[in-house]
């Protein structure tokens, strides 16, 4: 071994000295294993830039698709909106329908509650002319009836 007293050069060959020593620790005779681990990771690597360099991930691509995704969500929101809007004027159609199906069956009610009140004068009037058939006819009731069964 040989010695230098400045620091720089004593330090470069105290490093060439362990160096040479661990160099003259491994077996050189047999074959030398494989760096599994670093050519694993390599490949892993390989593998993830292909995907990512592929074509179908170009940028180009990808702006693509998203135009063609959102021009068909576009037309689906109007496909939307239009249905939205036929279904509110049906809605409205059936409502102004509702009111006016109500007004006519408050008017059918009302017919009927009439109706009722004048076949109810109707069949006190008949009891009255079936009890007393030798009484006039009362006021209101036309004489072109025949009221002769109940004599």
């Amino acid at each position: 071994m040989l010695f230098c007293g400045d620091e720089c050069t004593g330090l470069l060959l105290g490093d060439l000295a362990r160096l040479e020593q661990m160099v003259m620790s491994i077996n050189l005779t047999g074959p030398l294993p494989a760096p599994y681990k670093m050519l694993y990771g390599l490949e892993n690597m390989t593998q993830e830039l292909k995907h990512l360099l592929s074509p179908q991930r170009a940028p180009e691509r990808l702006i693509q698709l998203a135009e063609g995704n959102l021009n068909t969500l576009v037309t689906e929101m109007n496909e939307l909106l239009t249905r939205a809007t036929k279904v509110t004027a049906d809605g409205e159609q059936t409502g102004q329908d509702a009111e006016r199906t109500n007004t006519r069956a408050k008017s059918l009610g009302e017919f009927i509650k009439e109706l009722a009140r004048d076949a109810e004068g109707i069949r006190k009037n008949h009891v009255l002319i079936i009890i007393s058939p030798n009484r006039k006819i009362p006021t209101g009731m036309t004489q072109d009836w025949n009221f002769s069964c109940y004599k």
